[in-house]
């Protein structure tokens, strides 16, 4: 895993544009991972990344390497806060079969919304670079794998809870929950209904009982 702590100081531009030399890299990072969301990774202009963060190239590849080098730390990023909000839907104060249902419904509701349209970034860019981009792979295998584990724990608290069937196995199920869920992403990106969604998710759930 990639840390900013790790990454080069950004080069010393402060005499150009009278900008400082020093920048919030967390900033920096998030407004390049919205570009990168919402255009892709190939639309997406180095001339664009420094507009959207307000860097001068030669402080970006400082900080970064390059286009790509930046697309795996905002890519890293989103990945973190995505595992991390799913990890907390699924261990609510609630039962775990609501707690799996709730948290399939956000991405409904995500998909109904027009910022939906964008789509999840994880799914855009497993859909866009694999399987030719051998170095962001292990970052989207690692991350698909982490959704995986949530899911599948909050199977075994359902099975435990008695909400869903104890025969099932527990890690099958957790794969095709992660399936739902990047398909749930991936027809967020056309135009179909919340309620059509909602069925979805009502139907994966009849599966585990």
């Amino acid at each position: 895993m990639i840390k900013t702590s790790s990454l080069p100081q950004p080069a010393d531009r402060s005499q150009e544009r009278g900008r400082p030399r020093e920048f919030d890299l967390d900033e920096v990072i998030d407004s390049a991972g919205r570009v990168f969301w919402e255009g892709g990774y190939h639309a997406t202009s180095v001339g664009t990344l420094c507009d959207a963060t307000g860097l001068l190239r030669g402080s970006l590849y400082g900080a970064f390497g390059d286009k790509h080098g930046l697309l795996i730390v905002a890519f890293e990023r989103y990945a973190d806060g995505a595992v991390a909000r799913l990890k907390e839907r699924l261990e609510a104060d609630l039962p775990p079969r609501e707690c799996l249902r709730q948290a399939l419904l956000h991405y409904t509701r995500l998909s109904a919304d027009l910022s939906g349209r964008h789509g999840c970034f994880i799914t855009n860019a497993a859909l866009e670079l694999l399987p030719a981009d051998e170095v962001l792979r292990p970052y989207i295998e690692t991350t698909l794998q982490r959704i995986g584990a949530q899911l599948t724990a909050a199977v075994i608290r359902g099975q435990q809870a008695g909400d869903f069937n104890a025969d099932l196995d527990e890690n099958a199920v957790g794969i095709f929950l992660l399936c739902i869920v990047q398909g749930l992403r991936v027809l967020g990106k056309v135009e179909i209904s919340e309620k059509k969604l909602t069925g979805i998710v009502d139907m994966t759930l009849r599966a585990l009982l």
